[in-house]
């Protein structure tokens, strides 16, 4: 089970930039920590999310379909957030 979305919001930036580095510049984490936290995800998971070349990092077909279904999840935790703090 997943503990947190953090790593849900990383997996996703990461995924949409097809970089560990400028997704953990975005959100003030080494590119090893960044790394690491996806790496936990997959593990939880149990699933291959990303593949990781020198040159790009893009989600496998695992990893396309798991971003189609977090990012309207995530959009609705910012929009469930945002009208409490109203």
């Amino acid at each position: 089970m997943i503990k947190d979305n953090f790593a849900l919001r990383l997996y996703s930036r990461v995924a949409r930039l097809g970089s560990f580095s400028a997704a953990a510049r975005e959100c003030g984490l080494s590119q090893s920590q960044a790394s690491r936290i996806v790496a936990d995800l997959e593990a939880d998971l149990g699933a291959r999310l990303l593949t990781r070349t020198t040159r790009a990092v893009v989600p496998t077909e695992a990893g396309g379909e798991f971003l189609t279904r977090i990012e309207p999840i995530l959009a609705a935790l910012d929009e469930a957030e945002q009208s409490v703090r109203e």
